[in-house]
């Protein structure tokens, strides 16, 4: 008797992208329209810096990306605007790594203050449970 061979079912891919325009677009296109699209959601005083439009064009590009700047650089502002680029009707999901609790308190109250679900995923708190959650 031949040996059984288990069939693998693919499970439906829950992954979400950006849209294939925001893909398709070649450099200096993605550069203004990242800009233009955070423009309306900061302050006048504070436009993107070219760091966090960087930043974002590599997320966009769907490459790895780490961000090592200084204290006050907008480091942070950084997973806004890349969120802010999906459609309202998706549900991504950003992971940001801060290496202080105490920061990672902070942000994720910024973040809910501003309508997005966070947590601060710390080592009491992040356990089996937490994880198939998220």
């Amino acid at each position: 008797m031949p040996p059984r061979t288990r069939k693998r079912t693919k499970k439906a891919s829950k992954k979400i992208s950006l849209t294939k325009h925001l893909l398709e677009m070649v450099n200096t296109d993605l550069h203004e329209a990242i800009i233009n699209d955070c423009l309306p959601c900061y302050p006048e005083n504070e436009p993107p810096k070219t760091v966090q439009v960087e930043a974002v064009k590599s997320l966009v590009k769907q490459q790895h990306t780490f961000v090592m700047a200084g204290t006050g650089c907008g480091k942070s502002r950084i997973s806004e605007m890349y969120i802010h680029l999906f459609a309202k009707s998706k549900k991504p999901v950003i992971l940001v790594l801060n290496p202080l609790d105490a920061l990672g308190d902070n942000q994720v109250k910024e973040k809910i203050d501003q309508g997005y679900t966070a947590i601060n995923l710390k080592k009491l708190t992040f356990n089996k449970t937490v994880a198939t959650e998220i």
